[in-house]
């Protein structure tokens, strides 16, 4: 299951009590919002690499995630598929006796 069970509100619109303080601040004082990005960019003149980063994430958007699941050349990732038909008998000669035990074909 992805994402918050069904029925959740934990994060509904409501309850975002920091968002909802800045968004009047911002509707109620424009020119502050408007400083505050100046200052960002100021900051990120004069090498501020997190100020940086913050315009980059807001303009661009942040960059996506590098998911390496295939290993490198000294540890490869080694993918093994076993397809194994199994008769419906009580007793399975071909099994050994692990997995005769444990199986829950024979």
């Amino acid at each position: 299951m992805a994402g918050a069970p069904k029925g959740n509100s934990n994060a509904t619109k409501e309850k975002r009590l920091i968002t909802n303080a800045l968004r009047r601040a911002v509707v109620q004082n424009p020119d502050k919002l408007r400083k505050a990005c100046e200052k960002v960019l100021d900051d990120a003149v004069e090498g501020n690499l997190g100020a940086f980063n913050t315009i980059a994430d807001r303009l661009d958007g942040k960059p996506a995630q590098d998911h390496n699941i295939g290993g490198d050349e000294d540890n490869p990732v080694v993918h093994k598929i076993i397809r194994e038909l199994v008769s419906g008998k009580a007793e399975c000669p071909s099994l050994g006796a692990y997995q005769r035990k444990y199986s829950r074909h024979c």
